[in-house]
């Protein structure tokens, strides 16, 4: 359960960094409402995506 959790959360992190990183680029799905909080989304989702990941990793 434990590896599924780790697997759900880095999903969904890795589709908000991809939404927020098209958003700072393109400015698709919110035309670029605030640039500041984009690249703080960008930087949480990555980190939460690096955590999860490595906590897979470090599962038996």
């Amino acid at each position: 359960m434990s590896k599924f959790l780790c697997i759900f959360a880095a999903a969904i992190s890795a589709v908000l960094f991809l939404l927020f990183l098209l958003d700072l680029i393109a400015g698709i799905p919110f035309n670029k409402a605030n640039t500041l909080l984009d690249i703080i989304f960008i930087v949480c989702s990555g980190g939460i995506v690096a955590l999860s990941v490595l906590s897979f990793l470090k599962q038996k």
